[in-house]
């Protein structure tokens, strides 16, 4: 009987810290209280096509820090600003030149609806994009709260450093679109590039079936700097790279 009690005793342990152990696709641990995200750090943004100079990027003033961390959930609220002889370049930039008036600002509503963006067309001279989000943020990867229009219930898992190549994160979208990003590579060679110093990557695909423009998104996170990047292909073909450094880390 004695024999039977301590099996029972060792067999509920164990359901217990398995369950304990046990984290689905959109679940992320880990530790929050990082250098990383830390409330006041400021990112850089860096935009190139298929890592090549374009000067009208080189146009946009960009100021994005976080605000707030609230056990993990960081606030970034940041701002883009330019003038509108270099919104008339990006239009050729993007392609988007040749559309009608009224289909450019149907795209551009969907996406300041979609991603939770403000514009200040006010002063042609000064034309500002500006956007609030918060991420969850840990020491075993990033999660969104874009696509459930800042539901804090519902995280979408964006990069887990202990990812396997095909693992999948699934999220339906409160319009019920089902969106799907998929693991392509983890950490195993440095190849990406931020500021002087290259890190390994893992990287995340996330295919943009009803999007007008985009063809697909590539999330790059890197287990110390974090969201260090993303590639956007255009459904006309061209590759945008940015890259995002974090100052007060680097």
């Amino acid at each position: 009987m004695k024999n039977f009690k301590i099996l029972l005793f060792l067999l509920i342990l164990s359901l217990i810290y398995s369950c304990d152990e046990t984290t689905g696709p959109n679940e992320l641990k880990g530790e929050t209280n990082l250098k990383l995200t830390e409330v006041g750090n400021e990112f850089g943004i860096y935009i190139s096509v298929l890592d090549q100079y374009v000067p009208a990027f080189n146009n946009i003033k960009d100021s994005v820090k976080i605000t707030k961390n609230e056990n993990g959930i960081v606030t970034f609220e940041g701002s883009f600003t330019t003038d509108l002889e270099t919104l008339r370049q990006l239009d050729t930039i993007f392609n988007t030149h040749q559309l009608p008036e009224q289909n450019k600002r149907q795209i551009v509503d969907a996406y300041l609806d979609k991603f939770g963006l403000s514009i200040d067309t006010s002063d042609h001279n000064n034309l500002k994009l500006k956007f609030k989000a918060k991420f969850k943020i840990t020491s075993e990867g990033i999660q969104d709260f874009v696509y459930s229009k800042g539901d804090l219930s519902k995280p979408f898992t964006m990069v887990k450093y202990s990812a396997k190549i095909g693992d999948k994160y699934e999220f339906i979208t409160p319009d019920g679109e089902k969106i799907t990003r998929t693991v392509i590579q983890t950490h195993t060679t440095e190849d990406w590039e931020i500021g002087f110093i290259i890190v390994k990557t893992t990287r995340v695909e996330q295919l943009m079936n009803n999007d007008p423009i985009i063809k697909k998104i590539t999330y790059i996170g890197n287990h110390k700097y974090g969201l260090v990047g993303a590639i956007f292909e255009l459904k006309d073909g061209k590759t945008f790279n940015i890259k995002i450094l974090p100052w007060n880390v680097l």
